[in-house]
């Protein structure tokens, strides 16, 4: 009976502890840096279906940024962030279907978001378990490093394309007016999607990768849209992050006001 007692004591005990950890590690902020791969209408197959859409991840339209965000944890499980991508896109014709055309370009874009993220496996330091068996050793915690979790927002594409000049001095089909070439676009709606994984290496230090599709409301991040395109352009983003997790109840103490 007093196992039994003793038991029930630690489970509340670290039911307790868990509700606190989490709270105490509210905020985090991070620092990361982005590898782009856009899809459109220049270096990519003739089909837009999903199996040439895996043809057409190429090495050569690659790009790199830089970004950044904080998050705050609404509850163990789901969380908001607000981050900041800037960053490069870019493809070409050659080597793909469309290579005897020979257009290129170069796209500058600062991705501005909102997402709200839902832990499937939560974070190490809400991760915690206990058996009976364990009992004659003193209850123990076990510290899971791994978390991982799917995220879906909303924001704001500021971009700036650069066409080449084959591009530029194209002209539409025989019975088309439609401006296929506008390098003068700079905004768009973005709806960005996707999961992540976090490892946990040092208390308040993560590792995390993120892997997203980015759903954008124009067809010319390329300043190309042609008049046989029924699709918008998209880009995926691999985003290698690393987070630092906040004490923000010290930070609020009336001392740190003090000077």
């Amino acid at each position: 009976m007093r196992r039994v007692i003793c038991l029930i004591v630690g489970l509340l005990t670290g039911l307790v502890l868990h509700a606190q950890t989490w709270k105490q590690n509210r905020i985090e902020v991070y620092l990361g840096l982005p590898v782009n791969h856009y899809f459109g209408d220049i270096g990519n197959s003739a089909n837009t279906n999903v199996i040439t859409s895996i043809k057409d991840v190429r090495i050569r339209a690659l790009r790199g940024g830089f970004g950044g965000g904080v998050g705050f944890k609404v509850n163990p499980f789901i969380s908001a962030q607000a981050s900041l991508n800037t960053g490069f896109l870019g493809n070409t014709d050659d080597g793909s279907y469309y290579s005897s055309r020979d257009y290129r370009f170069s796209t500058f874009y600062s991705e501005l978001t909102v997402k709200g993220i839902y832990y499937i496996i939560s974070e190490s330091h809400q991760n915690y378990y206990y058996r009976i068996m364990d009992f004659r050793g003193g209850l123990r915690h076990i510290n899971k490093p791994f978390s991982v979790y799917v995220f879906a927002g909303a924001g704001g594409l500021f971009f700036s394309a650069t066409p080449n000049d084959k591009l530029l001095s194209r002209t539409p089909p025989p019975g088309f007016t439609k401006p296929e070439v506008d390098d003068s676009k700079y905004f768009a709606l973005v709806i960005p999607a996707g999961v992540g994984v976090k490892y946990e290496f040092y208390p308040r230090f993560q590792l995390g990768v993120e892997l997203g599709a980015r759903y954008v409301t124009t067809d010319y991040l390329d300043a190309f849209s042609s008049v046989y395109s029924s699709h918008n352009d998209m880009y995926y983003t691999i985003n290698f992050n690393v987070y630092y997790k906040i004490p923000y109840q010290k930070l609020l103490k009336r001392s740190f006001w003090q000077f």
